[in-house]
């Protein structure tokens, strides 16, 4: 990362490898230092923002998801009741009808 005229990682890497350079050998200036670390604070920021927006369009997508299929719920739970209820009449009269019969039968007999 090339940010006005001091590579930092590279400034690290070089503390890390054992050799003692400073800031004022690779030509930056605690300054420039503290720009970079405020612009990849800032950068950081935005980004987590950005995810939290992410996350929360996320979020009332699920919830759109569930209270749809919430709603699908309901009405298969309320359609089957309602058939449920016709299925019981249709035995009833069924049940009515067969005794109806067999009435008229044994009167006949």
């Amino acid at each position: 990362m090339k940010t006005e005229g001091c590579d930092f990682f590279w400034w690290v890497k070089g503390n890390s490898d054992g050799t003692d350079s400073t800031a004022e050998e690779q030509g930056c200036t605690i300054d420039e230092i503290i720009l970079q670390n405020k612009m990849l604070l800032t950068k950081n920021q935005r980004l987590r923002f950005e995810n939290d927006e992410l996350n929360i369009d996320e979020m009332r997508r699920i919830r759109l998801k569930v209270t749809r299929l919430l709603e699908k719920i309901t009405l298969y739970k309320a359609k089957m009741s309602r058939n449920n209820k016709v299925i019981v009449a249709y035995k009833l009269l069924l049940i009515v009808s067969l005794m109806v019969f067999l009435g008229f039968l044994a009167c006949r007999w």
